[in-house]
């Protein structure tokens, strides 16, 4: 027993500091779309907030994973933490729009670099027969801060203000720092080119590491491709959120919230479950399961015409989405070396990004054009189809690989 709280003792501590930095995102998150909307009275301003992120992605994604697999992750980790945190508190302080979002774009700056680098830390830290319950307790504490931190948010602006809420946010990422700052200090040296004299060359031998990285494990990279589709089609719908709830259901404001909460104790409740069973199950099923039933609470959710319906379909889409991207999140961390991760990770991101941008300004347009219902169901039904892709090939993948059926040719799996 006591080897086992060993064990989990700097794990522990890891788990602490994004928990603690999870809560405090989601207060951010309300607290700023509030800000921003107060401040502007303009729908286009906060969705522009959507945007700021993929953008940072984009610009960072072909060098900064070269940074973080030859630095330590925990030394990267802390001083984004501490960078996010003072920009952060700079926010209320600001009056123009503009200087708003160039704060926000350097916020984000610092996030694409700290979630690579947290993730290579992680493998690093945690035994790999550990990291699916690492996981899965990583899902509870970011499926119990969806839950805290907009209930938080919603109490300090209704007592204080926006400007408190958001600096809460700022102390967080402070918090989240100085409990990495007592992490151990691990590092694998990367087998790239150090010596080379010029950047330029380091980041383009990256590159064809990378790229000869994803030629040679195909199998990882159409799961990860199909996953993140399936993720970005998600993100548009969650844009088109508030119009579709309240224009084509219905639904108040109030119980908008209402589905927000509800679909937060889905994911916790799914949560809770994962971390119980997550020794007796198997990642690809994981990923290819969960997604299909996680879609299947799309399509409940887009046929809606009441408040129960799209309650139904929250819980059943936050349940198994907890499933759905702990496995694909261990598929990811154990498919990757981890002296390696940052630049497989960030150079991955730049596609997911750019992918991002592209289908939150087409839902936008098609929306505009076709009518949000529409948009919606079509978007549910395309998920659907590709989750169930993805089932398919995990499965068929998983008994080739135990030898259930007969292999025909090779499928690389990690």
């Amino acid at each position: 027993m006591r080897g086992s709280l060993r064990e989990w003792k700097a794990p522990g501590l890891l788990l602490s500091a994004v928990g603690i930095s999870y809560i405090g995102d989601f207060i951010y998150l309300v607290a700023l779309n509030l800000f921003i909307f107060a401040k502007t009275d303009s729908v286009a301003a906060v969705a522009g907030l959507w945007i700021i992120g993929p953008i940072a992605g984009i610009i960072t994604g072909f060098w900064s994973g070269s940074m973080i697999d030859r630095l330590y992750k925990k030394h990267i980790m802390i001083v984004m933490d501490v960078l996010r945190g003072c920009f952060v508190a700079v926010i209320p302080l600001l009056s123009e729009l503009w200087s708003i979002y160039a704060v926000l774009f350097i916020i984000s700056l610092c996030s694409s670099f700290f979630r690579p680098a947290s993730t290579a830390y992680t493998v690093q830290l945690v035994p790999k027969g550990n990291l699916l319950r690492y996981n899965s307790i990583s899902s509870i504490l970011t499926t119990g801060s969806l839950v805290l931190g907009p209930a938080i948010a919603g109490a300090l602006i209704q007592f204080s203000s926006y400007h408190v809420a958001i600096w809460c946010n700022a102390v967080s990422f402070l918090l989240s720092g100085v409990l990495i700052f007592f992490l151990p200090n691990l590092h694998i040296r990367s087998d790239s080119t150090e010596e080379s004299s010029k950047y330029i060359k380091i980041i383009v031998d990256d590159l064809r590491m990378v790229l000869h990285f994803l030629k040679k494990h195909r199998y990882f990279l159409t799961v990860y491709l199909l996953f993140q589709l399936i993720m970005t089609l998600a993100i548009a719908l969650d844009s088109q959120e508030v119009v579709f709830t309240q224009k084509v259901i219905g639904l108040t404001e109030s119980q908008f919230s209402l589905l927000m909460s509800i679909t937060g104790v889905g994911y916790l409740s799914g949560s809770l479950l994962m971390s119980m069973v997550a020794k007796r199950m198997t990642i690809p099923y994981l990923i290819g399961f969960g997604t299909s039933l996680f879609s299947a609470g799309y399509v409940i959710y887009s046929f809606s015409t009441t408040f129960l319906a799209a309650s139904i379909g929250f819980i059943i889409l936050g349940f198994f989405s907890s499933f759905a991207n702990t496995g694909f999140q261990t598929f990811f961390q154990t498919s990757i070396p981890s002296h390696q991760m940052g630049r497989i990770g960030t150079t991955l991101s730049l596609f997911q990004s750019s992918m991002l941008i592209v289908t939150i300004l087409l839902a936008g347009l098609l929306s505009e054009v076709y009518g949000v219902k529409y948009l919606v169901i079509g978007t549910t039904l395309i998920i659907a189809l590709i989750a169930a892709l993805l089932c398919a090939l995990t499965t068929i993948s998983h008994l080739k690989q135990k030898g259930s059926i007969p292999s025909v040719g090779t499928v690389k799996e990690m």
